[in-house]
């Protein structure tokens, strides 16, 4: 039964939903309280900021405050004029059960970022306590900068905690409503141990109190093809705020409208609170909705991935541990990606009874320069393998990384004008100075150019100067062309891709499209753009064929297959809570899917006995080594493979 309730007195508005009172008050007029009945809630800054060229947006004044009732909807508008927009709206759309906000800018620019619950009030007195910053320093801006955060005004947190669905190898999940946590597309491996495992991943945080006794969603909902960011972060403090960054890709000509923000308590567990803001993204046309009740019997079977086994072989963790390099530039995995080795490997798992229906052939089977070519030194008839594996019930898997293929990554046979160029001198942050908020300094209200200085290139954070670029005809054709080979009988005669190293997207600007267009996409929208190519190239040339991805967004839901729980790189002792936690987010981002459950690295022999016997429990079992453990050096038994054959035969019983 719905039930609403809105009262109205003078200037003043309140909602009572099912589950939520949302009051505004004339007397407060910068702010509106939510409130659920659980206790969690805000009091949440009506006016956003929308950052456009080198501006810094500001609030100047409430024009009107407007209400509309539709059927069981009430709209609560608030009518703004900002420093750089002609006109701003700041609307609440208050459902029964659902708070919903979002924002309008009328105007032209290329925007920069938006913050959300959180801006800048132009002449705000509270500047007025700062005279001028006589800070000590080599110069000025080697000295000390107050954070922007004390210029700000911001929303207060009604909760304690925040959960965040973004993956990292610490296994951080809870953060305090004071912390800034991340969940963007371009990660690397060094926050929270490192968070590019599954890019994008929902963008979804939780909102509770110190027991986590209730949960309120705070979740982006993005039209399609408007996804051109590269981050959603909470930034906390005393007062919160949420951060888009688009870095000026993204144009606003007219009137723009912001991705939305969905507020809606739940009774369940964190697993409940994504699959229900899941299911609203699919509801309201934000993410799209597959149809899996007949998938491939043989997506669910047993896994072998040759690459622990490639790394045991290898010098890789010799060389980190023994401290030889900070990198895997000069690691040799590649090396024992060979047709003999993984013929070995497949001999020796035969001979102990172990029958995997999916073969993963990993990094490297291809050419260094030539991505889609096969290496014929290090696998002479590759298509003759293929075919042996199908003439034993087996389906073979390529390992592909998408961004690698151009110039710069692996791809010297993709012609220059197929590709996007990085232009490092046109290349610049923009970068926020506290020194324009000193009345003082008489400064503009801008931002500072910055030089971008990117690091060295290493293996895990390139610095290229070539992308790919899905939007330019040739490139897709080419590309076409090259997946039609590796998956068609007339070709190599593969069966899948495995996707990795999705955060390795352009980041910056700076990023110049050899063919003009009127659009640059930019951050998960450029990704998911690429990947469409891939599966439906895919699909186009064997339907069956299976797309494995690390991509833990609803918003991919149609590229994908199989989702890879991807690698274990951890402290703990045990990884099924780890996998665990992943494996219920892939269920609730992609419904119905496969599940990879991964098995590198594993930290000792006790912990993969652990997980091999755990795996069946969250998707497809999965097998990563055939001689030991590539982190210990433990090695592998007569009586680890007879456990598996046992856990694989059950499994394929349930089939």
């Amino acid at each position: 039964m719905v039930f609403m309730n809105i009262e109205r007195n003078n200037k003043n508005v309140r909602v009572i939903g099912e589950n939520y009172t949302l009051t505004y008050d004339a007397a407060d007029p910068l702010y509106v309280n939510l409130r659920f009945d659980g206790g969690v809630g805000a009091k949440l800054l009506i006016f956003s900021a929308c950052d456009a060229d080198e501006g810094i947006d500001e609030f100047v004044e409430l024009k009107s405050i407007d209400t509309a009732d539709v059927d069981d909807i009430m709209i609560l508008t608030f009518t703004a004029r900002t420093t750089l927009w002609d006109k701003a709206e700041y609307t609440f759309k208050c459902e029964p059960a659902r708070v919903i906000y979002g924002f309008k800018v009328f105007g032209s620019g290329d925007i920069d970022n938006v913050r959300i619950f959180e801006g800048f009030l132009k002449d705000d007195p509270r500047r007025d306590i700062y005279f001028y910053p006589y800070f000590c320093g080599p110069r000025r801006e080697l000295s000390h900068h107050r954070s922007y955060k004390e210029f700000s005004c911001s929303s207060e947190p009604g909760f304690t905690d925040v959960f965040s669905f973004g993956i990292n190898s610490s296994h951080k999940r809870w953060f305090k409503y004071y912390e800034t946590i991340q969940i963007r597309v371009n990660a690397d491996r060094r926050y929270e141990g490192g968070d590019w495992l599954c890019t994008p991943p929902p963008y979804l945080y939780l909102l509770s109190d110190r027991e986590h006794s209730s949960l309120v969603s705070m979740g982006l909902v993005v039209k399609p093809g408007h996804n051109g960011f590269l981050k959603y972060q909470y930034i906390g403090g005393e007062g919160f705020g949420l951060y888009l960054n688009y870095d000026g890709y993204t144009r606003a000509e007219g009137e723009w409208a912001s991705p939305q923000v969905l507020f809606e308590q739940s009774a369940g567990d964190v697993y409940e609170c994504l699959g229900k803001y899941c299911g609203y993204l699919r509801a309201a046309g934000a993410a799209p909705s597959v149809d899996r009740g007949a998938i491939p019997k043989w997506w669910r079977a047993p896994i072998f991935g040759g690459w622990g086994e490639q790394v045991f072989h290898s010098n890789r963790w010799t060389e980190f541990f023994g401290q030889k390099a900070d990198n895997w530039d000069n690691d040799n995995v590649h090396l024992f990606c060979t047709q003999k080795a993984y013929e070995t490997m497949l001999e020796t798992l035969e001979s102990k009874g172990v029958d995997p229906t999916i073969l993963i052939v990993d990094n490297r089977w291809f050419k260094a320069e030539r991505q889609f070519d096969v290496d014929e030194e290090l696998w002479p008839d590759m298509k003759g393998f293929i075919e042996t594996q199908h003439s034993r019930g087996r389906k073979v898997i390529l390992w592909v990384s998408p961004w690698h293929y151009c110039h710069s990554g692996g791809g010297q046979d993709v012609p220059i004008e197929y590709q996007m160029i990085f232009d490092e001198r046109a290349a610049y942050e923009l970068e926020l100075d506290t020194d324009v908020f000193y009345k003082s300094c008489k400064l503009p209200m801008k931002k500072k150019r910055k030089l971008l200085e990117l690091p060295p290139h290493t293996l895990t954070e390139p610095k290229w100067q070539f992308f790919a670029d899905p939007q330019n005809p040739g490139y897709e054709r080419f590309l076409r062309e090259k997946i039609h080979w590796l998956l068609s009988p007339e070709g190599l005669n593969a069966d899948g891709f495995e996707f990795d190293y999705t955060h390795f997207l352009p980041m910056h600007r700076g990023l110049l499209p050899v063919m003009p267009r009127d659009e640059q996409l930019y951050g998960a929208e450029l990704l998911y753009t690429l990947l469409k190519i891939y599966y439906t190239a895919a699909k186009a040339a064997k339907p069956d064929s299976l797309i494995i991805s690390h991509t833990f967004n609803p918003y991919f839901n149609d590229v994908a297959d199989m989702l890879r729980l991807q690698d274990i790189y951890t402290d703990y002792a045990s990884v099924v809570p780890q996998m665990s936690h992943r494996a219920l987010i892939a269920k609730q981002v992609m419904p119905g899917c496969a599940i990879h459950t991964d098995q590198h690295p594993m930290p000792s022999l006790a912990a993969w006995r652990e997980y091999a016997e755990y795996q069946p429990k969250i998707g497809n079992p999965c097998l990563y080594y055939v001689t030991g453990i590539e982190t210990t050096r433990e090695l592998l038994t007569d009586s680890d493979f007879e456990m598996l054959k046992r856990v694989w035969d059950d499994y394929r019983n349930t089939l």
